[in-house]
């Protein structure tokens, strides 16, 4: 990879990490916001992207049907895609993979980098973990830009709910897609689990579909363990009908702007979250809070550019400690596959791959413990 390409992944890693918490990158925020990130225009309706037709499969960009790379399973892990047998389905809304300018809101099928994002590490490292147990169903959507999550001003807010909108609409295809009333699991990160949550409120909370809720995994995201719905907190690692949630950070890193500035969906209006208290489930016991030694790490994946293999999930990479709401972990420090883009000790684009062996377990015992109940 050549060096500009490294200086464009190493700022794509920095967003990621600013995406769904505005943390500060540097000493100066509004320089990266300003220069870098805002749009060069005003939200306008008039300006809009054409809103995606979900009834058609270019909407998606995973489905379990098609191959797409959100069927792969690393190498020497016994790891298997069984979507063909599943009895479970998956919604999976993906997290922000566009910084562009031009617009508040990408284009539903947006290429170049976003695309590249998307499908090569987004559903590689993240969607992949549902394939041993669920079928993959991943839309495309009107993400919205990441200045978003610091504007201030109602530019930012519209072109979140613009892209909630999408995430609503492929929500009712899904329906629509799935066979009588199969189980169903909604995942999710950064982006997506802001999304996720008004989901699981409007949609899912006190209507018939409740029952069929495995549960929501809305990982990567400042999510209050009360989020104004009947579904709460995973409990056990045998809960179903729950959420869960851990954003993974070192114990110096700065957790200011996840605890007190995070935008969250309060009814329907976009606020900060202001100091409510958030959900930690602990990826390794699978428990609400706790502590677990990196022993029983199951296997965590390193992050590989476009074209280059998955590598073999690495055993014991890190353990983790639920500590005020935030998942304190410790990761090598010397491995460019776990520390690119890492600032400031938080690992939020490394949330699925630290632990990734454990959410394929955990994901499978949810679903047996909710054909049990």
């Amino acid at each position: 990879m050549s060096f500009g390409r490294k200086l464009l992944w190493g700022f794509v890693a920095i967003a990621f990490l600013v995406a769904g918490t505005g943390v500060y990158v540097a000493q100066d925020p509004s320089i990266l916001e300003e220069w870098v990130l805002k749009p060069g225009t005003a939200y306008a309706a008039e300006t809009l992207p054409p809103e995606p037709d979900y009834s058609q499969d270019t909407a998606w960009v995973a489905l379990p049907e098609r191959k797409d790379a959100s069927d792969i399973v690393p190498p020497d892990s016994g790891a298997q895609d069984n979507q063909a047998d599943a009895l479970v389905d998956v919604f999976f809304i993906h997290p922000t993979t566009y910084f562009g300018t031009a617009g508040w809101n990408a284009k539903y099928d947006e290429g170049g980098d976003t695309k590249e994002r998307l499908e090569d590490g987004v559903m590689r490292f993240q969607a992949s973990a549902f394939n041993g147990s669920a079928r993959i169903y991943a839309p495309r959507y009107r993400q919205a830009t990441l200045y978003s999550f610091w504007q201030e001003q109602p530019d930012g807010d519209k072109a979140l709910m613009l892209a909630y909108s999408d995430v609503e609409r492929a929500f009712d295809e899904f329906l629509k897609r799935r066979e009588g009333n199969r189980p169903f699991i909604i995942a999710s990160h950064s982006q997506g689990s802001f999304h996720g949550i008004k989901l699981l409120k409007d949609r899912v909370s006190g209507t018939p579909l409740e029952r069929q809720l495995v549960a929501a995994y809305l990982i990567g995201y400042s999510v209050p363990t009360d989020i104004g719905a009947n579904i709460g907190p995973c409990q056990s690692a045998h809960t179903t009908g729950c959420y869960l949630n851990w954003n993974s950070v070192t114990a110096s890193s700065d957790a200011t702007n996840w605890l007190e500035t995070s935008k969250i969906w309060i009814n329907d209006t976009v606020e900060e979250i202001a100091g409510r208290p958030l959900t930690c489930i602990n990826p390794l016991t699978g428990e609400q809070n706790g502590t677990a030694t990196k022993e029983a790490n199951l296997g965590g994946l390193a992050y590989v550019e476009t074209g280059v293999p998955m590598g073999a999930p690495r055993k014991a990479l890190t353990g983790a400690a639920c500590v005020g709401g935030m998942l304190i972990v410790t990761p090598p420090d010397d491995d460019p596959g776990l520390t690119f883009g890492v600032n400031d000790g938080d690992y939020h684009i490394y949330d699925y791959n630290l632990f990734y062996m454990n959410l394929r377990q955990d994901i499978a015992r949810r679903i047996g413990a909710f054909w049990k109940n």
